[in-house]
């Protein structure tokens, strides 16, 4: 609304001018603040950088207090990550300035502000100017964005300007108070020196905030990420810090109230119900502090060790509809397309980019083991990188068709996917594509919601003929489990089997790094037991002479304690079983992936007694030694029964896996470069 519309309405009411209009409008303040505060409040000056998560409701705050002019910055725009925290972010707002959103928003409480906005953000050219005739500044400056941070903290004492700064950390809010003219500065009590590396003043600045940390109890570390600038914050500590820095603004307009700079601190967390406070004698030169930050670095860097995932960083391109598709976002969907889980990450495809088309191809040399039964592991694997590249295409607003074998059935040419400009929506599956993992560890027992089995079901209803069929029962599990115990003998007791898993383990980092398939030793999740285990029994003689002791039974109770202590199990299927059925399944494999991984649920493939009952059912009965095949048949009726779709013959498998709430991996496994992943042709670009 224009201001001239809000002064029509406010005459209405018999307001005429900015003395009528604070008379009235913060007439509720008044016992609280006398009415000469209450002018004084309204001819002051506050700063407040950044209008994210605590600067614009701190403006906000502030407004509703009756601060009359104001000098804000920000060069950001609101967008659908900012919804959880930031008090400007509803959807109509999406893509907006939130510089301009705030503005609005303050002026529609009092009309008669004052504001100078700095558009661009707050710099080095501009700060002289933000600061000009400032009565106290309130940061409101992303976590991360610490060297402007620190330019401002020193440039408002060398001016005789207060800074407040308040932290929402967890559910809690920490507090801090510098003043121009008494108690530390910002590099000396936090530390800060020109050799510090960025990650060091961020962990220096977070430690100086909260010197005896509340929220440190109950935050997932692992969530973390210094590196990336990431970490987790809420509405709720957000609300909290305005609150407390508008009450320390007043004591200094108003010059009431005992004001306490650092080194003194005050850290409020309602969900401990605690109030931690004090001095931090020396600032985080303080001896007790160092070796706290040494700890917190220490849990941080152990967390991240191998977790995070290799986000390629996508390519600033919008492309109107009709427009050709540049080779930089063909590229990035490749990267995105070879996410894509394969058997024991043998990663078995080849690329070819033409004009506005992606080729994939079948490298049938990539995977030639036992469970691989004519090529259709990895068939199932060539769909999932199929649907990756259509989410991913998605997130450019470009369109995929897609033609399977378009060369034929018996030719290595999979499917030629054609890329068109066009305007589509996002697919809420995106930002998982780089996320998805495998996760082996126990989970716990306790049910999922409803809704997250709807939801895993809905993921796979765009792919015809695709079902989930869910065991959740605890008793089903067992019986599951009993199943799964006595098939994965098998695995153990077959050498091909067991020559190709170890020739996949990558059982140093050198060899992960260097070859980048396959899977790194801690990414089995074994512990240290398990590791030594599957060292010494790399060689077949002495998985050979452990089976026939009884000991490599541990391998298959580990896989029957693994369906027992989850959530739920369930196998997709698809409707047919030839070769581009098993693609289709590829597709509703990687949906229904990501969208476990998306609720916040782990995922693990049991995909040992999937392949085994295919290459049966394909005339493959006597490729397994006759105790092997006994046991596939005495387990089947049993199986048969705890899933019944199997006992129509043309529903395919393509996947048994198990699922539920777990702590995350240690250990992800690595994709081939994208140089290595192209098939030889002549490049069109």
């Amino acid at each position: 609304m224009e201001p001239d519309s809000m002064f029509e309405i406010l005459k209405k009411f018999g307001i005429k001018n900015k003395e009528e209009y604070i008379s009235q409008a913060f007439a509720r303040n008044i016992g609280l603040l006398t009415m000469e505060e209450q002018k004084k409040l309204s001819r002051a000056k506050v700063a407040i950088p950044g209008m994210g998560g605590v600067g614009g409701i701190h403006l906000i705050t502030m407004v509703r207090t009756g601060i009359g002019r104001f000098h804000i910055a920000d060069f950001d725009i609101f967008d659908p990550a900012n919804i959880n925290r930031q008090f400007g972010a509803r959807v109509p707002e999406f893509g907006k300035p939130k510089i301009e959103v705030m503005k609005e928003q303050a002026l529609s409480i009092n009309p008669y502000l004052e504001f100078s906005l700095f558009k661009e953000g707050l710099n080095k050219s501009n700060i002289d100017e933000f600061l000009d005739g400032v009565d106290v500044v309130i940061d409101g400056l992303d976590f991360f964005k610490f060297d402007i941070r620190r330019l401002l903290f020193n440039k408002s004492r060398e001016k005789g300007i207060y800074v407040i700064t308040a932290a929402p950390l967890g559910f809690s809010s920490a507090l801090l108070v510098f003043a121009p003219d008494k108690g530390m500065g910002f590099d000396e009590y936090f530390d800060i020196t020109k050799e510090m590396k960025p990650e060091e003043n961020y962990l220096a600045f977070a430690m100086g905030l909260a010197p005896r940390p509340t929220h440190i109890k109950y935050m997932d570390l692992k969530k973390v990420d210094l590196d990336s600038r990431a970490g987790p914050s809420l509405n709720i500590a957000c609300q909290i810090c305005s609150g407390m820095a508008a009450t320390e603004s007043l004591k200094i307009i108003l010059k009431k109230g005992k004001i306490k700079p650092v080194p003194y601190y005050i850290q409020y967390d309602p969900y401990l119900q605690r109030l931690r406070k004090g001095r931090l004698f020396m600032g985080n030169k303080n001896p007790l502090q160092k070796i706290k930050m040494k700890i917190i670095k220490f849990l941080i860097e152990r967390n991240k060790n191998g977790t995070k995932p290799e986000i390629p960083e996508k390519p600033a391109i919008k492309l109107m509809p009709g427009d050709d598709i540049p080779e930089t976002v063909i590229d990035y969907l490749i990267k995105a397309g070879i996410q894509a889980p394969s058997g024991d990450n043998a990663q078995p495809w080849k690329f070819d980019r033409k004009k506005n088309q992606i080729d994939l191809y079948l490298n049938k040399e990539k995977d030639l083991s036992f469970f691989n039964v004519n090529q259709i592991a990895s068939l199932i694997s060539c769909g999932a990188v199929l649907e990756n590249i259509k989410i991913a295409a998605s997130s450019f607003g470009v369109k995929t068709k897609t033609e399977y074998f378009p060369t034929g059935r018996n030719n290595t040419l999979a499917a030629s996917i054609l890329l068109t400009a066009d305007v589509i929506r996002k697919d809420n599956l995106y930002d998982f594509v780089w996320k998805r993992h495998t996760n082996r560890k126990f989970y716990e027992k306790k049910m999922p919601p409803a809704f997250a089995m709807q939801e895993m079901e809905i993921s796979i209803k765009p792919i015809s003929g695709a079902q989930l069929h869910f065991i959740t029962k605890r008793e089903d599990l067992k019986r599951l489990g009993r199943i799964i115990y006595q098939v994965d003998r098998i695995r153990t007791e077959h050498r091909p089997l067991h020559e190709h898993l170890m020739k996949m383990i990558r059982f140093s980092e050198k060899d992960a790094l260097e070859k980048r398939d396959g899977l790194p030793l801690k990414n089995l999740e074994a512990g240290l037991a398990g590791e030594l285990f599957l060292r010494a029994t790399k060689p077949w003689p002495v998985m050979n002479t452990v089976n026939k002791a009884g000991i490599g039974r541990m391998v298959a109770f580990h896989s029957y304690q693994g369906i027992v202590n989850s959530s739920g199990a369930a196998l997709l299927t698809i409707d047919g079983m030839d070769d581009l059925d098993f693609v289709k399944g590829g597709l509703a494999l990687e949906r229904v992936w990501l969208a476990t991984n998306s609720l916040g649920l782990a995922f693990q493939p049991m995909t040992a007694i999937t392949l085994f009952y295919l290459r049966m059912a394909l005339g493959g009965k006597n490729d397994f030694q006759k105790r092997h095949r006994t046991v596939l048949e005495n387990v089947q009726e049993t199986y048969q029964n705890l899933f019944p779709c199997l006992k129509e013959n043309s529903t395919g498998q393509v996947m048994l896996f198990r699922f539920g709430y777990a702590d995350d991996i240690n250990c992800r496994t690595l994709r081939k470069n994208i140089c290595e992943v192209f098939e030889p042709s002549t490049d069109i670009f």
